[in-house]
């Protein structure tokens, strides 16, 4: 029987909990309790290669997870072990609130301290030429204006006040001494009076008529100043990432968390939006429409990404990939729910004349048979090629096809259950490593096979115009290893195996285009 845990490792696990159902996998996350209250109760924080096993094997959890958990950041390899690993907890709400509250503290402290500086009376001073201040009576500011003016001019500049403000603190200023509510107002206020209420209209005139530099550059009557202030400030940016986790919280989370719970179960039954109740103020107007719908009936399914997210919630950008929206319906469990009408992707050249649950999709490398294929299936309405029944046909151009995960995100878009890829292009070292290297990319996502009934034409075609293989066109590429053949050679009898790899061992070609759309 497991101990019982301390409240220390009680929060460690629910921080643990939490960003593990982030980055598992949606068949693992319901795993994540389990798995987040074994690694604490591990000794010193360090789990060897049998503890991993025995806790991932408990659980059946898929080939990938212990990948995604140090990604996370949960496990870090230990230098100083092979196959061991340091569990390192993320900070949890109660750790942030001691850094909050220590960082209160010192606000504090420096709020009273200009608080007293406030509170204290402020006498009226004026600077002279040899930088010293000394106190002045209302005569003396009377007599000497010249000076008072470089004061008043110094001071608004550094309070950046408007004439507007500084109207007021003049008025107040010339019935007495005021108390202003930080240091910095009272020099305006006190600047500001003095150069506003000269003593003597003589004074007034020959301040006017030698004005100090000071004086010159402070905002001129009936002009307000522009201020950082005054601008209309932007609405602060949503981003999910800066959402924290929190344990228990404020009376704004239990307040968040009770309308969580009013939403359909699906929006919190695998506890991340509770546990994240910022997510839910942040997106409650999102949330909220999409429950709505849910409540009223089915989602619709004949409209795009962007036009659902429009009509949810005013965003039309809300749902698309790498997107917050995306992201909170991933870590909500959610993102199989919301059904749309999936976007085609202009990345790659593709025809697929109707959407089905099962889908077998050609990609050939060559522009000629693409477009040979594209018009069968399109002006004849042919659904086989060669005896193979293909639903779509998508232009791969070499290496393009491998560049920024298109064909992946293309294959997405189509709308699919199930997914099996047929490849096609030239019998020679490069599009031979070419193919290799796509199912490589596309690993068991999608099943991969190659377009054998093609292959095997191409190699007879070849025979009958070279018997020897090395007279076909030579390529140069010796530069490329000779690749595996299996996938070209599936469905060839042995001479035509043996044949098609000495054309590739020769630096030899066989292209796509041996192939007519006749022989199609």
């Amino acid at each position: 029987m497991a101990r019982k845990m301390t409240g220390r490792e009680r929060d460690d696990a629910e921080a643990l909990r939490g960003v593990l159902v982030q980055e598992l996998g949606p068949a693992d996350r319901g795993y994540a309790p389990g798995i987040a209250s074994a690694l604490v109760r591990l000794p010193d924080g360090r789990a060897t290669a049998d503890d991993v096993e025995r806790i991932l094997g408990k659980y059946k959890v898929s080939a990938n997870a212990l990948k995604k958990m140090m990604r996370a950041g949960v496990l870090v390899p230990c230098a100083d072990e092979d196959g061991a690993y340091d569990v390192r907890v993320p900070a949890t709400a109660t750790d942030a609130e001691e850094a909050a509250g220590e960082g209160a503290d010192g606000a504090a402290d420096a709020a009273d301290v200009l608080d007293a500086s406030a509170d204290a009376p402020a006498p009226e001073v004026a600077t002279v030429a040899n930088g010293t201040c000394e106190d002045v009576t209302p005569d003396d500011a009377a007599s000497d204006d010249a000076v008072s003016d470089r004061a008043a001019g110094g001071a608004a500049e550094a309070a950046g006040a408007v004439d507007g403000a500084g109207t007021d603190a003049a008025a107040d200023a010339a019935d007495g001494p005021a108390e202003p509510a930080s240091p910095t107002g009272a020099q305006a206020g006190a600047g500001a009076g003095e150069k506003d209420a000269p003593a003597s209209p003589e004074a007034a005139g020959e301040a006017e008529a030698t004005p100090s530099p000071e004086s010159a550059d402070a905002p001129r009557s009936g002009r307000p100043a522009r201020r950082g202030g005054a601008r209309r400030r932007e609405a602060p940016r949503r981003d999910l990432k800066k959402v924290p986790y929190v344990r228990r919280g404020s009376e704004s989370d239990a307040q968040a968390r009770q309308k969580i719970v009013a939403l359909d179960p699906r929006f919190w039954m695998n506890g991340w939006l509770l546990s994240h109740p910022g997510a839910f103020t942040m997106y409650e107007r999102e949330l909220t429409a999409i429950n709505d719908v849910l409540t009223d009936g089915m989602l619709p399914g004949d409209i795009t990404r962007r036009q659902l997210a429009y009509q949810m919630g005013g965003d039309e950008k809300f749902f698309e990939y790498g997107s917050d929206g995306f992201r909170l319906l991933r870590a909500m469990g959610m993102e199989d729910v919301v059904r749309h009408r999936p976007m085609p992707k202009p990345d790659l050249v593709y025809h697929a004349p109707r959407r089905r649950k099962h889908m077998r999709v050609l990609v050939t490398e060559n522009l000629d048979p693409y477009l040979d294929v594209h018009d069968l299936m399109y002006e004849d309405g042919r659904t086989q090629i060669l005896g193979e029944r293909v639903h779509a046909v998508v232009l791969g151009g070499g290496t393009p096809v491998l560049e920024h995960n298109r064909l992946s995100l293309l294959l997405d878009t189509l709308g699919a259950d199930s997914v099996e890829v047929l490849y096609w292009g030239d019998i020679d070292r490069a599009g031979v490593d070419l193919m290799m290297k796509l199912r490589a990319e596309l690993g068991e996502k999608y099943k991969f096979s190659s377009f054998s009934p093609a292959y095997g034409l191409m190699v007879r075609r070849a025979m009958e115009r070279f018997p020897d293989p090395s007279d076909n066109e030579s390529t140069g590429q010796a530069n490329i290893d000779v690749p595996d053949m299996s996938l070209v050679c599936e469905g060839m009898s042995a001479e035509e195996a043996d044949y098609a790899r000495a054309v590739v061992e020769s630096c030899g070609l066989i292209p796509q285009e041996i192939l007519t759309k006749r022989d199609l």
